[in-house]
């Protein structure tokens, strides 16, 4: 793992990937070893960080937030929010310059996906064969595990409810297929079906089990948005008929005009049209609805523009208005601008778009993108833009593996002191045909 590496940074490194592997299933262990690595990172070249412009940005913001939390109505709740973005923004900057060569890029997507079998595999089994806990081994592992999953019918696996198992497992999703399309592209002549393929085609197959008996409309979408993003970078117009006619079965069983929608209910499964036009929760009170949070999330943002109302404000101000406790408004931006004012989000936004421009613009703009040089930052651009679309429609960073995952793929993204790989032979190309 740690060849071509600095033998100074491959101990660390393999901590890390180890991290990594540990992180879903005990996020104590996984967290100690990322933090140990990162805090090694800072001992040893926080001078060198705290040169980085894109450093002094994120310090900014963290002031910003600091002040925001100071001038809200209960500062102690909004200090305690703090802890959602500050430490992860420390390993956010330690982790840019431990992620350096492709190599580690590759492992990282490799360890992220393999973190997610035992994930699948505990989830399928509460699901389908009754599986349940509660399993508590004190901090080291705590899983509710509850039979039929939470909520009651939707899969939760480790992760105690639905919704933050399906942004992992649509980050998993997403680095698997990648991996699965490099393995098919570089498999060698005399094995045309390596062990490789069945490995990473295996984890497409558990992930998409899992984002199904989710049944989260976010994960579905973002998931078929991939797909799609795939499909047209790897030229396989197949793929893109496929995703399109199967997006517009769905679309017409749920929305679609009587006449039509009738016969479509029949070949497309009700656990997915059902839930997709709500037939599955009917006449839900209004203040349950995302429109009514987002509004009510977007008038709290006109009210207090510069500094918010205070990170975790939102709950109480919404139970407040609407006597409905909700944890968050199921939009992070909107979240932002409600609880930390304009400022800071905006400077957050540009200062992670910044990152992904650098990301974009440093693939090798000498090889298509198809190519194994760009496959690998290629798919972490596309897992990290999966759970950024995610937090468009909910908010799941509360759950620290989501968040510490966000954060380490943005620092795979950053291409920081390296450079655009030379032109490799023709041989390295993944073997699809230049158009």
């Amino acid at each position: 793992m740690a060849m071509g590496l600095d033998q100074q940074k491959s101990i660390p490194w393999r901590l890390m990937c180890a991290g990594v592997l540990m992180l879903p299933l005990s996020p104590l262990l996984g967290g100690l070893a990322i933090i140990a690595v990162c805090s090694w990172s800072w001992w040893r070249e926080g001078r060198s960080h705290l040169q980085q412009p894109l450093t002094w940005s994120l310090a900014l913001l963290s002031l910003l937030l600091l002040l925001s939390a100071l001038q809200s109505e209960d500062t102690s709740t909004a200090l305690l929010g703090l802890a959602n973005f500050l430490p992860f923004i420390a390993i956010f900057i330690a982790s840019r310059s431990l992620i350096q060569q492709p190599q580690q890029r590759q492992q990282l997507a490799e360890a992220i996906a393999l973190s997610s079998l035992p994930v699948a595999l505990i989830g399928l089994g509460q699901q389908y064969l009754g599986w349940h806990g509660p399993i508590d081994w004190g901090w080291l592992i705590s899983w509710q595990l509850e039979a039929g999953g939470t909520p009651p019918g939707r899969m939760s696996s480790v992760f105690g409810y639905a919704n933050p198992l399906a942004n992992f497992s649509v980050i998993a999703w997403t680095l698997s297929v990648g991996l699965t399309v490099q393995a098919w592209r570089t498999r060698p002549a005399h094995r045309p079906w390596p062990r490789a393929i069945w490995g990473w085609g295996g984890l497409v197959l558990a992930n998409s089990l899992v984002l199904f008996a989710t049944s989260s409309r976010n994960g579905w979408a973002v998931a078929i948005a991939i797909a799609l993003t795939y499909a047209i970078v790897l030229g396989w117009r197949w793929l893109i008929a496929a995703v399109g006619a199967m997006a517009a079965l769905i679309l017409g069983a749920a929305f679609g005009p009587a006449p039509l929608q009738s016969p479509l209910q029949q070949i497309v499964p009700r656990a997915i049209w059902a839930r997709l036009n709500d037939d599955l929760y009917p006449n839900r009170p209004i203040e349950t609805l995302r429109t009514s949070q987002w509004q009510f999330a977007w008038d709290l943002s006109c009210d207090r523009p510069i500094w918010g109302w205070g990170l975790r404000h939102f709950s109480q101000l919404y139970q407040d208005h609407s006597g409905q406790w909700l944890g968050h408004p199921h939009n992070l931006p909107l979240m932002l601008l409600a609880e930390t004012g304009i400022p800071a989000t905006l400077l957050l936004y540009l200062s992670v778009g910044w990152v992904c421009y650098r990301g974009v613009t440093h693939l090798n703009p000498l090889q298509p993108l198809r190519t194994q040089t760009n496959l690998i930052p290629l798919m972490l651009l596309l897992a990290f833009a999966a759970t950024t679309l995610f937090h468009l429609i909910d908010v799941t960073l509360f759950d620290a593996r989501i968040n510490t995952l966000g954060w380490l793929l943005l620092a795979a993204i950053d291409p920081g002191g390296t450079s655009p790989q030379p032109q490799k032979p023709r041989g390295e190309d993944l073997g699809v045909e230049t158009r």
